[in-house]
């Protein structure tokens, strides 16, 4: 299916190009709240150079040369016509391959996006449930000295309490 129009083209591009790149900010979001706020900018880095070294910088390569393996006849002059146009039309299901080869690479990140949303929603269910158990059922005396779980005193005040202990701020001298 070949566009006549250059304007479909470049819209359906411009469409296109718009949805991959609106993963960046998630993407980026996602690296800055896994790691400690001092890591933030070496993980911001290390998202970049996986990115290129998986991505940008060997697909084009390893693409020249599949396509020159399946359609070794549509090779580009420096005029930038085919050196053997009718060698290149024949050879349309290799130039077909290689770009579906292209697409796939691209489902990559797709897969990678599912597994990590699996393993995060196991790991927020974990947490959560670390953060259930970790109340604690205090009471009260008359005095206001507390009692944990364990012992019993008359007192009808009960609360729960967390294990969790903000930490102070340290006082600038």
């Amino acid at each position: 299916l070949a566009m006549k129009d250059a304007a479909f083209f470049l819209c359906f591009l411009f469409v296109g190009w718009t949805l991959l790149f609106a993963t960046q900010t998630g993407i980026s979001i996602c690296a800055m709240l896994s790691v400690r706020k001092a890591h933030r900018p070496n993980a911001l880095a290390f998202i970049s150079i996986a990115g290129h070294l998986l991505g940008d910088v060997p697909l084009p390569i390893v693409l020249g040369l599949i396509k020159d393996h399946l359609a070794p006849g549509c090779k580009v002059g420096e005029d930038g016509s085919f050196s053997n146009p009718d060698e290149c039309s024949s050879q349309e299901k290799g130039v077909r391959a290689t770009l579906a080869i292209a697409y796939v690479w691209v489902l990559w990140s797709l897969v990678f996006f599912e597994v990590a949303r699996r393993l995060s929603r196991i790991e927020i269910g974990k947490r959560r449930s670390d953060e259930i158990n970790s109340l604690l059922l205090l009471e009260e005396d008359s005095n206001g000295a507390a009692a944990a779980n364990g012992e019993k005193n008359n007192s009808t005040f009960q609360y729960y309490h967390s294990k969790f202990q903000p930490t102070t701020p340290r006082q600038s001298s």
